[in-house]
């Protein structure tokens, strides 16, 4: 009977113990809880300064951003999905960018070895260097989305030039979807009627002379309706410059797409802008256009072309594009060479062959073929081999020939003090070859 007392009292004492430090845990766990809430409440009354006003969430992730509105671009130009940083701003973590911003950039360096049989110069191996930074960004407001493009570029080097420090914005333009299917577009960029097949559209991404038509870019409003794979486009843009009028400082030899584009910075060719369209079929596997431009000229009779392109996907990674222009007197095509003449004809031709050799590698294999009534033609092959290691980095190697026959090349001659004229110039050898290996070097 002692004994069992005894283990009664001694149980007791130990229950008293343990609710006694179970009253100590609860006490000690309340304490922090009012502590932690404290501090949850001095954390929502500081003011939110790192927040734009009227959102919730900021995030910056890897790649290029949801872009609809940015215009397609030739394959030698394209900013690659997975190069740059993208800056989002979103109400709430599960729904849409509200507004975003991506930036990149791309360092291309080339070693070419250029042989033109024109140049006293003869052949040569040089460096050429390119720069770019591309910006681009879009935001939802209570009329449509609105965005915006720029790129920054700065280049130079091989053979006729040295690299040039300073940064120029060769492209910049706007757009504003004001319904789910249309789409307003203002500012530089590639001209409407542009050929988006081809050779020099679709391949060409090698730092060298292309051929077959070209493009060029241009000031315009541009008007564009796209609904699945049917799309048109149509715009009003800066006219031609005039062949009649030429004003540069230094004399000697200038190139038909050299004069193209020194009167185009000088003289217009009419007081009203040029008309400009296209019509387009695009699908994963096939695409098909048709392009359309029409100019009033006061120097000569109206400048017109017609033109059409298509690509197919005959493979998984294995593509066959060609393009065709038509036209009098525009210099909108003008490649390795153009209109001398206010109203010559031309026509222009392109295919080529995209093929990916493996998963890292792609060849680009290609002819194209330009025909002016006065300024001559020229016959282009080239192509060239690509390996990207990584999504950063690719490194190329390929070759261009230019044969042209009856060129025609420009003799700027003084007339008086103040003025000059352009004399036509015979070139009866002026064919060109160029051997090039390259870097494309992206970032961040």
């Amino acid at each position: 009977m002692k004994m069992t007392k005894w283990a009664l009292l001694a149980g007791a004492a130990i229950a008293v113990t343990a609710t006694a430090a179970r009253a100590d845990d609860l006490g000690a766990l309340k304490a922090q809880i009012e502590a932690l809430q404290s501090r949850v409440s001095q954390l929502e009354a500081q003011p939110q300064a790192s927040m734009p006003s009227g959102y919730s969430l900021l995030s910056i992730r890897d790649g290029q951003g949801t872009f609809e509105g940015v215009l397609a671009e030739r394959n030698a130009d394209k900013v690659r999905e997975s190069s740059g940083f993208t800056l989002s701003v979103v109400p709430t973590a599960d729904v849409a960018p509200v507004a975003e911003v991506s930036v990149s950039g791309e360092i291309r360096t080339a070693l070419i070895y250029s042989d033109f049989d024109a140049t006293e110069r003869g052949d040569n191996v040089d460096v050429a260097v390119r720069g770019r930074i591309f910006i681009k960004g879009k935001v939802d407001t209570a009329v449509g989305e609105v965005g915006g493009y720029f790129r920054l570029q700065a280049a130079g080097g091989s053979n006729f030039s040295d690299y040039s420090e300073s940064a120029v914005m060769n492209k910049a333009y706007g757009w504003w979807k004001f319904a789910p299917s249309w789409e307003l577009m203002a500012g530089y960029n590639d001209h409407t009627a542009a050929l988006q097949a081809g050779w020099d559209w679709m391949a060409a991404t090698g730092p060298v002379n292309s051929f077959g038509p070209s493009n060029i870019n241009n000031e315009q409003f541009r008007l564009t309706y796209a609904s699945g794979p049917l799309s048109f486009a149509i715009s009003v843009e800066d006219p031609d410059g005039a062949l009649t009028a030429v004003n540069v400082s230094d004399t000697g030899l200038i190139t038909a797409a050299t004069l193209a584009v020194v009167t185009g910075s000088t003289v217009d060719r009419s007081d009203l802008p040029n008309l400009q369209a296209y019509i387009m079929y695009s699908s994963d596997s096939f695409t098909a256009q048709l392009v359309g431009l029409v100019q009033d000229d006061d120097f000569g009779d109206t400048d017109w072309a017609v033109g059409g392109g298509g690509t197919i996907g005959i493979s998984d990674g294995f593509q066959i594009t060609a393009a065709a222009v038509f036209g009098e007197g525009t210099t909108s095509y003008a490649n390795n060479v153009g209109p001398l003449t206010n109203d010559e004809e031309f026509w222009g031709a392109s295919v080529g062959i995209i093929a990916g050799l493996s998963e890292d590698t792609r060849l680009e294999l290609g002819a194209g073929y330009e025909d002016y009534d006065v300024s001559g033609t020229a016959l282009g092959f080239g192509g060239g081999i690509y390996w990207d290691p990584v999504s950063q980095v690719t490194l190329g190697i390929g070759a261009t020939y230019i044969d042209r026959d009856d060129t025609q090349g420009f003799g700027i001659a003084p007339i008086s003090e103040t003025e000059e004229h352009v004399e036509i110039v015979d070139e009866d050898d002026n064919d060109s070859l160029q051997i090039f290996f390259g870097t494309w070097l992206r970032f961040p």
